[in-house]
């Protein structure tokens, strides 16, 4: 009992600072946007670059080095690693700093928090999940909290800076496309 307690703690520390350092990241990116034209792609690859030499750094203090390098082993599990990173982290990332840097971190970190209401969709559509009352509730706070965010913003600025970042997504993503499918050949 006292261990749970003792897991809940340390649970609630860590998401309690994850969210205090999102918050900040977003207001200080915001900044070095507006005043020191930092541009999204050396901004999100730094970031990256070195959330991830600190990761593998405090694996490497915590556990045995030989399980790190054991993902590279499995084919199917490096597969899995490179997808992840290059269409899960660095797509979020990108688009997270590019809705801040056509728009502003409020707008950036209201988007990202609709996530929740596309993966209800996306499960829904794939069969895989039934809508339930929580999902319908799930859906309807974001939502809502989105619709009085909005009331207090510009509603073409909010709409121009998700076309921008959609615009932005697209263009990478085809960049990508491109030069992997030209590799290939």
């Amino acid at each position: 009992m006292k261990d749970e307690r003792s897991q809940q703690k340390k649970g609630f520390f860590f998401v309690t600072t994850g969210a205090i350092c999102w918050g900040m990241g977003g207001t200080v990116a915001q900044k070095l946007f507006q005043e020191f034209e930092i541009s999204v792609d050396w901004l999100v690859s730094v970031r990256l670059l070195i959330a991830g030499f600190l990761l593998l750094m405090i694996s490497c203090i915590k556990s045995n080095r030989s399980h790190i390098l054991g993902v590279w082993k499995n084919r199917k599990s490096a597969f899995q690693l490179v997808v992840f990173a290059i269409v899960g982290m660095l797509a979020v990332q990108y688009t997270y700093m590019a809705s801040i840097k056509y728009g502003n971190a409020a707008v950036a970190t209201l988007l990202q928090y609709l996530s929740p209401v596309m993966i209800i969709i996306y499960l829904l559509l794939r069969k895989q999940s039934i809508f339930t009352r929580q999902d319908v509730i799930t859906v309807l706070l974001a939502l809502g909290a989105a619709f009085f965010i909005n009331k207090r913003l510009y509603f073409s600025a909010v709409c121009s800076c998700i076309c921008r970042c959609l615009g932005s997504a697209v263009r990478r993503s085809g960049c990508f496309l491109y030069a992997v499918c030209g590799a290939a050949d």
